[in-house]
C-alpha cells in the first residue's frame, strides 16, 4: 500500500455519528471555555479594584492609559488561550484519525506544519475586536467617574461606585467573551486542520453545519442545521455567507455566544443524524 493510499484510508471514517462528533467537539470547547472564564473574571475584577483604589487615592483616571493597562493583560491572556485551543483541537483531530504522535498537537495527519504561523494569523485578525473589549470596560469606569463628579460625590463615593457597578458586570462579560472566543478559535482551528488535509492529500472534503437544538439557538442558525458544503464553499446563515461557525464574516449577530458545530468528512463518508 502506497503512502497516499494509507493517508486516504486514515482520513475516511465511513459512518460518522453527528451526535458523537458534536459531543466530542463540545467537550473540548467547554473545558477550555471554563479555564478562560476564570482568568477573565480575575483579570476584570483586578482592573476594577485597581482603578477604584487609584481614583480614591489620587482622584485621577486617564481613559487611554486605562485601555492600555487592560490591553497589556488581556491580549497576552487571549493569545495564550488561542494557542491552547489550537493545540487541543489539532491533537483531538489527530487522535480521531489514529494519527497521534508525541508532538501531535502541531501535526496534521502526521505532517508537520507551521503551527505558530497559523495561531499568529488568527490572533492578528482578532486584535481589533479584543482591543474593543478593553475600550468598553474602560469606558464603563470613565462614565461612572463622570457621573460621580456631576453628582458632586467624594472620591471615596466614586471609588465605591466603580467597585459596585463594574464588578457585577464583569462576570457576565467574562462568560460571553470566554464562550465566544473559545468557540470561534476552535472552529477556525478545526477548519484550518481539514483545509490542510484537503490541500495536502488532494481529497474532496465536505463540511456540515450542526446547530444546537434548544430555545437559545438563533432562528437563522436553527434553519442552517444540516447545510452541507464543500470545503471552499460558504454556508448561508440568515442570508450571510460564512465559511464555518464563528467565522468573522458573519458579524457579531452570528458569532457572539454561538454554539454551532461543523462536522468535516470525506465526501464518501456518511454523516448519520
Amino acid at each position: 500500500m502506497s503512502f497516499a493510499q494509507k493517508q486516504f484510508r486514515d482520513i475516511r471514517r465511513g459512518r460518522i455519528s453527528a451526535l458523537k462528533e458534536v459531543r466530542r467537539q463540545q467537550r473540548i470547547r467547554n473545558n477550555l471555555e471554563r479555564q478562560l472564564f476564570k482568568r477573565l473574571t480575575s483579570l476584570f475584577r483586578k482592573f476594577a479594584r485597581t482603578k477604584a483604589y487609584l481614583y480614591q487615592e489620587f482622584g485621577v483616571y486617564d481613559l487611554n492609559t486605562a485601555i492600555q493597562d487592560l490591553n497589556e493583560e488581556l491580549l497576552p491572556t487571549l493569545s495564550q488561550h488561542y494557542r491552547k485551543v489550537f493545540r487541543a483541537v489539532y491533537k483531538s483531530a489527530n487522535e480521531l484519525h489514529d494519527r497521534g504522535t508525541k508532538d501531535d498537537d502541531v501535526f496534521v495527519m502526521g505532517k508537520s506544519i507551521d503551527f505558530e504561523a497559523v495561531v499568529t494569523s488568527y490572533y492578528t485578525g482578532r486584535t481589533l475586536v479584543l482591543t474593543g473589549i478593553s475600550q468598553r470596560l474602560a469606558n464603563r469606569v470613565n462614565k461612572i467617574i463622570i457621573q460621580g463628579r456631576e453628582d458632586n460625590l467624594t472620591l471615596s463615593q466614586i471609588s465605591k461606585n466603580i467597585s459596585e457597578k463594574v464588578n457585577p458586570i464583569t462576570r457576565n462579560r467574562a462568560a460571553t467573551i470566554a464562550r465566544t472566543e473559545t468557540h470561534n478559535a476552535a472552529s477556525f482551528a478545526n477548519h484550518s486542520y481539514y483545509q490542510t488535509v484537503q490541500t495536502d492529500l488532494g481529497m474532496s472534503m465536505v463540511k456540515k453545519w450542526v446547530s444546537t437544538s434548544d430555545l437559545r439557538t438563533r432562528s437563522a442558525h436553527s434553519s442552517a442545521n444540516g447545510q452541507t458544503r464543500s470545503m471552499d464553499e460558504d454556508f448561508l446563515i440568515g442570508g450571510t455567507p460564512m465559511g464555518y461557525a464563528g467565522d468573522s464574516k458573519g458579524g457579531a449577530k452570528n458569532v457572539v455566544n454561538c454554539r454551532c458545530v461543523i462536522i468535516y468528512a470525506d465526501e464518501q463518508d456518511i454523516v448519520l443524524e
